[in-house]
């Protein structure tokens, strides 16, 4: 049996907002990954991968688009000797979106590809994404700075706390 990774989120935007976020260039460059993608049945597409320095690459060919519906597309990232299939199913709902993932291997994957697939989408679905939707939706607020770790305010015998976390504001220097 192949192993198949499975997400859902419910975004407060229209399908077709969510829908430009996940074909328009542009959008997907702000919360997946440079890309030069075009929702046409055959079209062939890279994602360019940033990380580790090596310049990875992702290599797809669109395979359905149902606007504002149905996306999927093979994804060929050189873990596995063939393309996986990833499909995106969009639903209006009351006050939004259901958005639906399937990421399906084209064989049975390796344990750490699964792991660090799911790592990936789970970022990419439930912070990044909400992120530019906030964004599109003209909200001004930008996003948190992440911040590894913050002095409290308070100190114990030990020395300053530290927290991990977001810090909302805008940051400033302390002197």
């Amino acid at each position: 049996m192949k192993e198949k990774l499975s997400f859902e989120a419910f975004y407060p935007d229209p399908p077709e907002r969510v829908w430009r976020a996940l074909t328009d260039p542009a959008a997907l460059n702000r919360w997946l990954l440079p890309a030069d993608f075009e929702p046409r049945i055959g079209f062939r597409f890279q994602f360019r991968s940033l990380d580790r320095g090596q310049g990875n690459t992702v290599d797809g060919i669109v395979l359905e688009v149902q606007e504002p519906r149905r996306l999927s597309y093979t994804w060929d990232d050189g873990e596995d000797d063939a393309p996986g299939v990833v499909c995106w199913t969009l639903k209006p709902t009351d006050g939004g979106t259901h958005l639906t993932l399937e990421h399906l291997p084209a064989e049975e994957p390796k344990p750490y590809v699964l792991i660090e697939a799911s790592v990936n989408w789970n970022h990419a679905l439930y912070v990044s994404l909400p992120l530019l939707l906030r964004l599109m939706r003209g909200e001004a607020r930008k996003p948190p700075v992440p911040v590894v770790y913050v002095a409290e305010e308070s100190e114990t015998n030990e020395g300053p706390r530290r927290r991990a976390g977001f810090r909302l504001e805008e940051p400033t220097c302390r002197s």
